[in-house]
């Protein structure tokens, strides 16, 4: 397997996460499914692995619409996907032509109510070319599709288009299905959508699942095979693997740049090279592992006073030992906002929970609350201390 730190991999170098596709495919064949998870724990290659190795019964087509601004932009997406994954059969090869005298027309499109003309038209064209099996859509970073709609055209269409989504749904339920998936939490950009006034609840009828870390089995997995590549002696590589492990948890991302980091020791590391690996990824000034992302996405996602009130609450778990209770939380921010409510804290704190920052569980006197990954929890408290 080569090293590639936040590369594309090829769909059979995925290793593990096969009990969250089998759980994923089970519940697809219900309903529609909202998986979510930071950036780079892996959510892209466990649904391009879905469509390459799809189930009987099942057209999966996959589309990444991190770049679609517009819902004109999602139905030329559509089609591309479709050119893309069965553009040779000759009755699809017809829906690409028509799609394509059309464009001319999509220019335009932008007006308030056309695309529920061309949409629909989308959807129906898809059953047709499926020929009886279930057409399964792969979104990819949906939510940041409909942040990005939000951005520029204001909350009105993003929230239509939710609302027709759901309909198509709950009406073609026998031969559609969605997968959405975002490292921006879908619920965090319904909660814009709600205070822009959109009362309903759009995704109601889909299950929601969080891509977990990878299991420590597969982890040693990753890091064996990566290892492989360098100049590790071979009978010292499950030694390291478990190392990587210890320092990294399951979080495929950082177990690529751990290994690139040994590999460019060009010598056989040893376990103390594991830590100052990690330490380099934490201290290089050019933020190889792109820490500050975590940072600069509570400017674009999170309101002023949200994010103000986020960073504060980071910074103090940041410093924290062990994971922290929600009263000594409150308490430490208290120290440098003495206005802070127990409501505004604790809202926060199920936000950052809910956007894969920090990780809740149960205490001995309640909940208690700490990063989710320790490797950003190492970054951060370096970074911002």
């Amino acid at each position: 397997m080569q090293i590639n730190p936040g590369g594309r991999l090829r769909t059979d170098d995925v290793i593990g996460r096969d009990r969250e596709i089998a759980r994923y495919w089970n519940v697809l064949e219900r309903q529609g499914l909202v998986i979510s998870a930071e950036r780079r724990i892996g959510k892209t290659h466990i649904v391009l692995k879905m469509r390459d190795e799809c189930r009987d019964g099942y057209l999966a087509l996959y589309q990444d619409l991190e770049a679609v601004h517009s819902i004109a932009g999602l139905v030329r997406s559509i089609y591309r996907a479709l050119e893309q994954s069965a553009g040779t059969a000759p009755h699809v090869r017809a829906f690409i032509a028509k799609w394509s005298s059309l464009l001319p027309r999509i220019h335009g499109f932008e007006m308030p109510d056309a695309w529920q003309t061309f949409l629909p038209r989308a959807f129906d064209d898809l059953i047709r070319v499926a020929a009886g099996r279930r057409v399964l859509l792969l979104w990819d970073e949906f939510p940041l599709m409909l942040h990005n709609l939000r951005q520029r055209q204001g909350p009105e269409p993003a929230i239509r288009l939710l609302d027709h989504l759901r309909a198509l749904r709950l009406a073609r339920a026998d031969r559609l299905r969605f997968l959405f998936t975002g490292s921006i939490g879908l619920r965090l950009v319904l909660r814009s959508l709600r205070e822009a006034g959109h009362a309903n609840d759009p995704v109601n009828d889909m299950q929601s699942l969080t891509v977990p870390p990878m299991a420590r089995s597969d982890t040693c997995a990753l890091a064996e095979s990566l290892l492989a590549e360098t100049p590790a002696v071979p009978s010292r590589i499950p030694g390291l693997a478990a190392r990587i492990a210890d320092q990294v948890g399951g979080f495929p991302y950082y177990i690529h740049h751990v290994v690139d980091q040994l590999d460019q020791l060009r010598r056989p590391p040893d376990r103390d090279d594991v830590a100052s690996a990690v330490d380099r990824l934490v201290y290089d000034s050019h933020d190889p592992a792109n820490f500050n992302y975590y940072v600069t996405r509570l400017s674009s996602y999170y309101s002023d006073a949200d994010r103000s009130i986020a960073l504060m609450v980071l910074d103090v778990i940041a410093r924290q030992p062990s994971p922290a209770a929600m009263p000594e939380i409150l308490n430490l921010c208290r120290h440098q906002d003495p206005s802070l409510s127990d409501e505004q804290v604790r809202r926060i704190l199920n936000v950052l929970a809910e956007d894969h920052y920090l990780e809740r569980a149960r205490g001995d006197s309640g909940a208690t609350f700490d990063f989710r990954w320790q490797l950003v929890k190492k970054w951060w408290k370096e970074t911002r201390s």
